[in-house]
């Protein structure tokens, strides 16, 4: 499948809000579905109420991304949106801030400063997608059987102003048939938190005909999805129940409301992206999803609700971090959950490990790396598998320096509770922490891994069950863009797949699942294509040219028991 998209810089901002000072001003949110013919949605209107922010005509009074992340939004025109306050109508314009290697910005004007209470209003349709269109971040809103599902970071244009709201979300609903459902990420029907704006922007929706596990939705956990999935839904959600409980316990935030929005995707993928309190994953027709499977897709992303760094430091800084906590939890808290077994923990970590040391873009730095995040999906994946060897690494060292009294848990854990009470934990602080744990070579292996310098196991990571040892493979490689898999894009030349005779636009009609053709060496990978009206077979063994890494193996002569973890 093709790998997990992630907006690492965005989930962090999106935690539960503290106890603010002032009262902060209310902001209320409004959204009205409109019936197709067809009997689904057709739009969805949105109007936003909240007191003028002050300053003048100079300064933005809304904005919302054009492209984020590779993925395109509703971009409206300065024409699209509708603007009142307490003396009538307000002009906009529109300007484009300059691109980042996140996205673009678009900023919205008015023709004067905004006085009293400001009334926005404009609507969005959802985006058509197909085989062809590319599976990043799941931001779009779809139309699915009956209803919309999508991310807010789609359609919301928003107040600029980054101080707390109060915000309140309520669904109109009165056009829709008997039995539609409003969700958001914070709840069903009309929900209010305190929470900057840009929190409406990255949090899920979904409207219509929604169905959910359990049948009637529930305030802490529920899984919720428009078109039926193709496996069972029931023992989907206790697993991530029972997991998500034993997390939640695990980050000491036990009883935090989570909620799951599932999609189908027009192409044989899946991926899934974490933002407030919720994510939602696609899978395909077959019920595709990613390399590791369902359940540790399910088990990152969870992760993603706790472990950050928040000192302010740049996003491709601190990724290793994000991401690496959640490869190394979510595996982990896994297998101590009883969800996997000791043979199944082991072949996750060992995709994770094969994953790293074949990566291309390996010796990048984290830096350099930040800069092609979002145009080499190689190089996002560099801080999950150097985030996890290196922490793996940390743990072995602090157990072995504490003779097994303390780990990685406590580090993290603790993180966490000063965070709570109002600290900044960034790159200094966690180096000042691992360097009371473990002396002076906390500063120089934090210094390798940011430079890029490829990362050896530490010789007890994972002991006593397991050990790692050196090994020789030969990396997957589709050859073309593995977030595509219903149209051969960004074919690379020098490929098995182009000397097999595949070409640039190549319409896939058929193909081998990528999960199968990771998991051996020698799988083939099988596809049918059209071509300028004619159909064609192609096959290629999808992988390079050996390269060194490592993996773990189990100990000769180590019982279960030592294999807890």
């Amino acid at each position: 499948m093709p790998r997990l998209q992630h907006l690492f810089l965005l989930c962090v901002l999106l935690i539960a809000p503290a106890a603010w000072a002032d009262e902060p001003p209310p902001l209320s949110v409004t959204l009205t579905p409109r019936p197709a013919a067809d009997g689904g949605v057709d739009r969805l209107e949105v109007e936003l109420r909240f007191p003028a922010p002050g300053g003048d005509a100079a300064d933005a009074l809304l904005r919302m991304p054009v492209t984020l992340v590779s993925t395109p939004t509703a971009a409206y025109e300065a024409a699209d949106i509708q603007v009142r306050d307490g003396r009538g109508l307000l002009t906009l314009r529109a300007e484009d801030a300059e691109p980042t290697p996140e996205g673009v910005y678009r900023h919205y004007l008015a023709d004067r400063a905004a006085e009293g209470d400001v009334i926005v209003t404009y609507a969005v349709t959802p985006r058509p997608v197909s085989s062809e269109t590319r599976n990043g971040p799941l931001f779009d809103l779809r139309a699915q059987d009956g209803g919309l599902m999508g991310a807010g970071v789609y359609f919301f244009a928003l107040p600029v102003v980054e101080t707390p709201y109060r915000i309140t979300l309520t669904w109109d609903l009165s056009a829709l048939p008997a039995g539609a459902r409003g969700v958001w990420s914070f709840g069903e029907g009309e929900r209010s938190v305190t929470a900057p704006a840009s929190t409406l922007a990255f949090s899920f929706y979904a409207v219509g005909a929604v169905a959910s596990e359990p049948e009637a939705g529930a305030d802490d956990f529920a899984l919720y999805w428009l078109s039926q999935p193709p496996f069972d839904i029931d023992d989907l959600a206790a697993e991530t129940r029972a997991l998500y409980t034993y997390m939640s316990e695990f980050f000491n935030d036990p009883g935090a409301p989570y909620r799951v929005f599932i999609r189908e995707n027009p192409y044989p993928a899946g991926g899934g992206t974490a933002l407030a309190q919720s994510f939602m994953f696609g899978y395909g027709a077959g019920g595709e999803t990613t390399s590791d499977g369902l359940q540790i897709l399910l088990a990152h992303e969870m992760a993603h609700n706790w472990p950050r760094l928040n000192g302010g430091d740049p996003h491709a800084l601190t990724a290793w971090y994000t991401e690496g906590t959640a490869e190394f939890y979510s595996s982990l808290l896994a297998l101590r959950a009883g969800l996997l077994d000791f043979d199944e923990f082991l072949d996750i970590i060992n995709r994770r490990a094969d994953a790293y040391y074949a990566n291309p873009h390996i010796s990048l730095s984290n830096e350099e790396a930040g800069q092609i995040f979002w145009s080499d999906s190689r190089a996002q994946r560099i801080p999950y598998g150097r985030g996890f060897i290196y922490l793996a690494n940390v743990d072995a060292q602090v157990r072995a320096a504490s003779d097994g009294a303390r780990s990685l848990d406590d580090l993290v854990v603790t993180v966490l509770a000063r965070q709570k009470a109002g600290e900044t934990v960034g790159l200094t602080e966690w180096v000042a922490m691992v360097q009371a744990e473990i002396g002076d070579a906390a500063q120089a292996d934090f210094d390798a891994m940011i430079s890029g310098q490829a990362i050896t196991p530490h010789p007890q990571s994972f002991a006593p069950c397991l050990r790692p040892v050196q090994v020789s493979h030969r990396p997957f490689h589709l050859g073309f863009d593995e977030m595509r898999l219903g149209v051969v894009a960004d074919l690379l030349p020098e490929s098995a797949a182009a000397r097999a005779g595949l070409a640039e636009g190549d319409e896939i009609l058929s193909i081998t699942p990528v999960r199968e053709a990771q998991g051996a060496e020698d799988r083939m990978m099988e596809m049918t294509i059209r071509r300028d009206g004619r159909t064609y077979g192609v096959s290629y063994l999808p992988r390079g040219e050996p390269v060194s890494g490592w993996r773990w193996e189990r100990v000769d002569g180590a019982p279960d028991s030592a294999c807890a973890l």
